[in-house]
This record gives C-alpha cells, sequence and structure tokens, in this order.
C-alpha cells in the first residue's frame, strides 16, 4: 500500500482549482467576443439592408430606410449584453439609429413642404451621425480586440 503525502495530496485539488480557473477565464473571453459579435452582426445588417435603399429618389423607399433605422435600434437595444462596456456601444449604437430614423423622417418631411434649409440641416444631421457610427465602430473594434 501506497504512502501518499499531505502535500500530494494537496496538490491534486490545487491543480484541478487552477485548470477550473484558467476555463472560466477562457469562457469569459470567448463571452466577450461572442458579445461584440451579436452587436458587429446586427450593424452590418443594418448597412446591408440600408445600402440598397440609401440613393433612391423615391420618398417612399426613403421612408423604408427610416424604418429599418428605427427597426435595428429596437433589436439592438434586446440584444443580451452583460459586459458593462459594450453596453455602452450598445445602446450608443442604439441612439444612433434611432436619431437616424428620427431625422430622415424629419428629411423626408421638409422635402414634401418643400423646406429646403430644414431638408439640408437634416441632410448633415444624417451625416454627423454617420460619422458618430464610424467611431464608435472603430472604438468598439478596439475594444472587442483587446484580450
Amino acid at each position: 500500500m501506497r504512502k501518499y503525502s499531505t502535500k500530494k495530496c494537496l496538490l491534486f485539488p490545487l491543480s484541478l482549482l487552477s485548470v477550473l480557473v484558467n476555463l472560466l477565464l477562457i469562457s469569459c473571453a470567448e463571452n466577450k467576443i461572442s458579445q461584440c459579435q451579436k452587436i458587429i452582426l446586427l450593424t452590418q445588417k443594418m448597412a446591408q439592408e440600408s445600402e440598397s435603399y440609401r440613393r433612391r429618389e423615391d420618398i417612399k423607399k426613403v421612408l423604408q430606410v427610416a424604418d429599418i433605422f428605427e427597426e435595428t435600434s429596437q433589436q439592438m437595444k434586446k440584444l443580451k449584453i452583460e459586459d458593462e462596456k459594450l453596453q455602452e456601444y450598445q445602446m450608443g449604437f442604439a441612439d444612433i439609429y434611432q436619431g437616424n430614423a428620427d431625422t430622415t423622417r424629419q428629411f423626408v418631411a421638409a422635402l414634401n413642404d418643400k423646406d429646403i434649409d430644414t431638408a439640408k440641416l437634416m441632410q448633415q444631421q444624417v451625416q454627423q451621425l454617420g460619422k458618430k457610427e464610424q467611431e464608435f465602430g472603430a472604438k468598439m473594434k478596439d475594444y472587442c480586440q483587446d484580450n
């Protein structure tokens, strides 16, 4: 019969604990990555859907873009994101998309009313929101790639 020292008996549970902690850390990293992917996939879907409508002169098509922005904003808000920093990006994108929806509708209303000054202002606001979205996307990408 073999004698086991107390030190050897403690080593196994400690090494097992170490493995479990490492697995937990790895799963947290995957969790961050999967949460990033949720947001990225939704932003890519938004870009693809709206691109087909962007350069249209038909007001109904332009209003469909506003609907797409609003729908995407709602979908973004519903994503299950646990990472606090990613929640900031999630809500930021949701706000940007809602802003695009509202501004696009105001743009169409201004065109219908032949209010060129307001239409130009709304066009500038859409451009500003687009820049904000790009900056936001770049910051989130850096955060998601940082392990």
